[in-house]
């Protein structure tokens, strides 16, 4: 091919070939590029002056371009994104100047400073480096590279296809003497759609290979004198010859690096999707759950599970020099983890609180053998700026622990942390209810007992006391020989005695009936209400279903009695009511009583929150018991309200 020198050809491989060792093997490999220009140089019978010029040109044009392809373009071998392609391509045109110069220079000494045909060997020369860079090092790069297609007999038949097809059309195109019209270099163009065909469907390596194929063939058929590019001076079929083998070159590995971009942006936003599902789900399954030991083997399972890690489990924050202990596994036993703690946590025994990662060929050869497991994380568990426990992840995978999975489980972790501070303040909550629930409970029975206390001295020694100064002051009347205005005296004493009397028994009645305890909740609930009837006026109807000869537990009767008193307390109060029903229903497992007026109404939240705590009191002493307490009412049309509790036996 070099017919206007026999040291420069159109396309030179070993450019691509040398640029293609120094990227994959590193700088180290550029003895190896010298030593094969020298020799083959020699070999070939070269002047010992240009085989060391070309020697230095080849050299330092590799390295110059291995070099900016690292440093500047940040290369990926397999040319995976149009950004590699199109800084493959700058530094290709830059570096290639170098040989062709310096080789142009040699090759100007050894002919004796004749310079009359410098420029056209240095264009020749710079185009011959620049095209093998571009048809020759794609190739190399590209499929020393695995493939990230499976490869299918159906896949593989359509390539084969392609190549075959591709190289026909090439062949015809590029071995018969041009005509003298235009048609048959028209027929260059159908090569487009075959090498786009080749790009799309297996991306750089179909692209390479079909950029080698059509090239080749292209480069023999003009040296020979056939095919479009064959003109009458070689200058113009070289000019075209290269020209098209560049715009051959890129628009295959540009379209391919296009096509690979695409489908990554794909893949990323796929996977950004999934864990986003991931961290979704996460969530959903930690408000779904307030328990802390089950929050705890939660978020082990989900990191398992949902994040493909091999084993995790959480370590709580240690308090004081004490050693954190696991309190959640999933993958291992308990016995397991305390042995691979002992294996990777040398490099951090204390207590962590930001992210650590470790790889297998950080820790000592003789532990290597002791698990079976390539990585290990630490993700600490913070919370308002405070450690609550870390996160600990083994994969048997060296490389799992990526960047991106690493935003991943930082942001699971943060979630998980959420979880367990909220799982732990509901804990608190709780605990605090059940607390309050168990003092309330002793208060009231406090206050039952202290009612029934104050009722027992008011009807037992105040009430026998007056009821003996009553009798003391009719006999007074009745003996005495005293005069008119002094018996007017005595009556009225006798009258207010009476009055005093019938005060405290209804006082007593109100702290604490005699007939619940005696009679039980129906005979006291038929007083209470027939007298509530007659002192204020209001229509009450009271009925019992399925309790006229039964006794309940006292402390139900008394919660059932209580809810009645309140009931119609607030009636007087707030209702502004003309009748009330009572109905008091007794069942094998439950009673309730229903307590309905024809009132005013109210907002129930309102009252319960801000007006009065009687209501509040009501749902205490049933809820005490188990039972709920529901509470129905609209202005301007009454209220009603529904208590029912479980009997036990």
């Amino acid at each position: 091919m070099a017919y206007v020198q026999i040291n420069t050809s159109p396309v030179w491989p070993p450019t691509g070939i040398a640029l293609a060792a120094l990227l994959v093997f590193g700088y180290s490999a550029f003895p190896g590029i010298s030593l094969g220009v020298l020799l083959g140089s020699l070999i070939t019978g070269a002047d010992p002056i240009m085989a060391i010029g070309m020697t230095l040109g080849n050299t330092l044009e590799a390295l110059a371009g291995a070099f900016l392809l690292k440093r500047y373009v940040q290369f990926h071998i397999n040319m995976d994104r149009i950004r590699d392609v199109i800084g493959f391509l700058a530094v290709s045109m830059i570096c290639t100047t170098i040989s062709a110069t310096i080789g142009t220079i040699s090759l100007m000494i050894v002919a004796k400073g004749n310079w009359t045909g410098f420029g056209g060997l240095w264009t020749t020369w710079w185009i011959g480096d620049l095209l093998g860079a571009l048809v020759v090092a794609p190739v190399l790069l590209v499929w020393i590279s695995k493939p990230r297609i499976q490869i299918n007999t159906g896949l593989f038949a359509e390539g084969f296809s392609i190549l075959v097809i591709l190289g026909i059309v090439t062949w015809y195109v590029f071995s018969s003497k041009p005509p003298e019209g235009i048609l048959h270099q028209a027929l260059v163009y159908l090569l487009f759609p075959i090498i786009i065909w080749a790009a799309l469907r297996f991306r750089q390596h179909g692209a390479t290979l079909a950029i080698l194929c059509v090239s080749g063939i292209a480069i023999w058929g003009t040296v020979q004198g056939l095919g479009p590019f064959s003109l009458e001076t070689k200058n113009d079929s070289l000019v075209l010859l290269q020209t098209f083998t560049a715009v051959v070159s890129l628009t295959g590995l540009i379209l391919a690096a296009a096509t690979i971009e695409r489908r990554n942006t794909s893949l990323v936003l796929k996977q950004r999707a999934e864990e986003l599902a991931t961290l979704n789900d996460s969530s959903r399954n930690f408000l779904d759950n307030f328990d802390i030991t089950s929050i705890y083997q939660t978020i082990c399972r989900l990191a398992a599970e949902r994040l493909g890690l091999d084993v995790a489990w959480i370590e709580a924050a240690p308090q004081g020099h004490e050693i954190s202990s696991p309190i959640a596994v999933h993958g291992l036993s308990f016995e397991a983890i305390y042995s691979q703690r002992r294996i990777w946590d040398d490099f951090c025994s204390d207590f962590q609180e930001t992210q650590h990662i470790k790889t297998l060929e950080s820790i000592p050869r003789s532990k290597q053998r002791e698990t079976i497991y390539a990585s290990y994380a630490i993700f600490p568990l913070v919370f308002s700026n405070e450690l609550i426990g870390s996160l600990k992840l083994l994969s048997k995978h060296i490389d799992f622990f990526s960047t991106d999975k690493q935003l991943l489980i930082q942001s699971y972790a943060n979630l998980a942390a959420v979880a367990i501070q909220n799982a732990l303040l509901f804990e608190e909550a709780r605990m605090a209810n059940r607390q309050l629930h168990a003092l309330s409970q002793r208060l009231i029975k406090a206050q039952e007992d202290e009612r029934l206390h104050l009722s027992r001295e008011l009807h037992d020694e105040s009430g026998q006391l007056l009821a003996a100064l009553t009798v003391k002051l009719g006999l007074l009347e009745h003996d005495a020989s005293i005069s008119r205005v002094l018996h007017k005296r005595i009556a009225q004493l006798r009258h207010t005695t009476n009055a005093i009397q019938e005060n405290l028994h209804a006082l007593a009645i109100n702290l604490r009936p005699a007939s619940l305890d005696h009679l039980g909740l129906v005979l006291a609930l038929e007083q209470f209400t027939r007298e509530f009837s007659r002192q204020y006026n209001i229509k009450v109807e009271y009925e019992v279903v399925g309790l006229l000869e039964k006794r309940i537990p006292n402390e139900i009767e008394t919660a059932v009695f209580r809810i009645v008193q309140e009931s119609l307390t607030n009636v007087i109060l707030h209702a502004q009511a003309t009748s009330v029903d009572v109905l008091i229903t007794l069942t094998e497992e439950s009673v309730s009583v229903v307590v309905e007026d024809n009132g005013i109404g109210f907002s129930p939240t309102t009252t319960l929150s801000e007006k009065q705590l009687g209501l509040f009191g009501m749902r205490e002493r049933i809820e005490m018991l188990g039972g709920i307490l529901s509470i129905e009412s609209e202005s301007g049309k009454g209220t009603t309200i529904r208590a029912e509790a479980p009997i036990y036996d």
